[in-house]
């Protein structure tokens, strides 16, 4: 399940197979926004009981928003996978090599600059902020604990 949901496209792959591959990786985003959506309605109705209208009224937002995006990722998914032309025009940009080199350059330099923000945040945080230490700690943390845990997934399952 995970090799399907995190795959990316490989060279030599037919058409059949890259939209199988792009319908069910948007239908899992898809599914997650509609459940998250759900929970934080669910979650809103007490929320907006105990803690006020503000609070309520952003996790209103949050769950509207969410579900927009649902139903404008499946939509999307809809319009580019029922088209043959765009289908084989997306497939060919993404097993690109440059394409890819690119991209995962990108990611290795927004996850480089993320850490150093967070690093600053953290520095800040201690020195002047001792109240709010686990806000600037917890990303810090966060990153420092899920990327290794990450590239030692994604070695023994990719």
């Amino acid at each position: 399940m995970f090799k399907k949901l995190f795959a990316t496209p490989q060279h030599g792959m037919s058409d059949e197979d890259y939209g199988n591959l792009m319908r069910y990786q948007t239908n899992f985003i898809t599914v997650l926004f509609i459940t998250l959506s759900i929970c934080l309605f669910a979650a809103s109705i007490p929320i907006y009981y105990f803690y006020g209208r503000n609070l309520g009224s952003l996790t209103s937002g949050v769950y509207g928003g969410l579900f927009g995006g649902a139903f404008a990722t499946k939509l999307m998914s809809i319009i580019n996978l029922s088209n043959p032309q765009e289908l084989h025009r997306r497939k060919i940009k993404d097993t690109d090599e440059r394409v890819q080199q690119v991209r995962q350059r990108a990611d290795a330099l927004t996850l480089k600059i993320l850490l150093i923000v967070a690093y600053v945040f953290f520095i800040l945080g201690l020195s002047y902020f001792t109240q709010y230490f686990w806000y600037f700690a917890a990303p810090l943390i966060l990153i420092l604990i899920i990327q290794p845990l990450l590239r030692w997934l994604f070695t023994k399952l990719l």
